[in-house]
């Protein structure tokens, strides 16, 4: 029995997904996989999904860091990130997600939107992002301020 569009749960479309990981963060997006995987009662794929994208994200981190503090000699070189580099770390983290999305829940949206899904807003994925960058800010900065100590 195919259940009735109303009753299947709302996901997070592809399109909000490259979206809130190119403004925000590739952890963002990657936890709106994990959203789309629970709300389909998918718990150990949700989880790791979620192991996964931290593990990413922190490898994008540490690669960003290193080629950082390679381009300076000393604490005062440290180059400001230019809107160049900005834009390849973001296009690069939607890139990713975009791929990933398409390879793990591809099919599921085709199937999604022949049972006539609905999707979440993307403002609602957009202010789950931002919640996102927040904490990865308040996160990076508190790191900062211990490696300093």
């Amino acid at each position: 029995m195919t259940p009735k569009p109303q009753e299947l749960p709302k996901l997070y479309s592809m399109f909000s997904i490259g979206l809130v990981t190119f403004f925000c963060s590739l952890l963002a997006g990657g936890y709106l996989l994990y959203a789309n995987y629970k709300a389909l009662g998918m718990r150990k794929m949700a989880h790791y999904v979620l192991a996964t994208t931290i593990a990413v994200f922190a490898v994008f981190l540490w690669v960003l860091s290193a080629y950082i503090e390679g381009a300076s000699n000393t604490a005062e070189e440290l180059p400001q990130l230019s809107i160049t580099l900005n834009l390849v770390a973001a296009v690069a983290q939607a890139i990713v997600a975009v791929l990933a999305t398409q390879f793990l829940q591809g099919p599921m949206f085709a199937t999604f939107k022949e049972m006539q899904g609905n999707y979440h807003s993307t403002w609602q994925a957009f202010f789950i992002g931002l919640c996102a960058a927040f904490l990865i800010s308040m996160l990076m900065a508190l790191i900062a301020g211990l490696t300093r100590m």
